[in-house]
């Protein structure tokens, strides 16, 4: 467990105890595409699951995953500005959406793990990262579990849901400082406080 009382790698009855029974995408080794090679990252889809569920009190859907394609691999060069669209040489560097906030797009690293920010209105002048928004798909987990868990008090009138809205936002960035300065999680929280 983590200080503010988080587990460092969330396991499925922590999870679903917040987000619900059936609530994690578990995928077959052979459902999950050769060019995620992040080894936690695997392990943690196999062994524990990642939530596909759609938390409407912040409008964070990741059922994404569930979708037909399940993990979908995306050039993250070209979709970062890296390189030209027209350059017809194979991707090297791939990511996988695992989280949508309207047209915002939370992306897994294929290689390091790492999630980032990925805005579609910039692709196509090198304008589409957006930064860090999690420090991994097990991170990016617990912060789901921790906005579902304070799901009750984000319905409350405007004064305490803006109050249980700022001290939610403390309670992530406690537990992934990448919380703090993401445009992601600044949209996100916005509407809120």
């Amino acid at each position: 467990m983590k200080s503010n009382g988080t587990p460092g790698t969330p396991d499925a009855a922590w999870l679903e105890e917040r987000l619900g029974q059936g609530s994690l995408w578990r995928p077959a080794e052979a459902a999950l595409p050769a060019e995620l090679t992040h080894a936690p990252s695997r392990e943690f889809l196999l062994t524990v699951g990642f939530p596909a569920v759609r938390l409407d009190d912040l409008g964070i859907d990741t059922r994404c995953v569930r979708d037909k394609d399940g993990l979908h691999p995306f050039d993250a060069d070209e979709l970062y500005g890296n390189r030209y669209p027209d350059d017809d040489s194979p991707p090297e560097n791939f990511c996988f959406t695992v989280a949508l906030w309207g047209d915002q797009h939370l992306m897994l690293d294929a290689a390091d793990g790492g999630i980032t920010h990925y805005d579609p209105n910039g692709w196509d002048h090198a304008e589409g990262w957006q930064g860090p928004a999690a420090e991994s798909l097990q991170d990016l987990a617990v912060l789901l579990g921790m906005i579902a868990e304070a799901g009750g008090a984000l319905d409350s009138d405007d004064d305490a849901r803006a109050a249980a809205a700022a001290e939610l936002r403390d309670r992530l960035v406690a537990r992934d400082p990448n919380v703090q300065d993401s445009a992601f999680w600044d949209g996100v929280f916005e509407d809120l406080e």
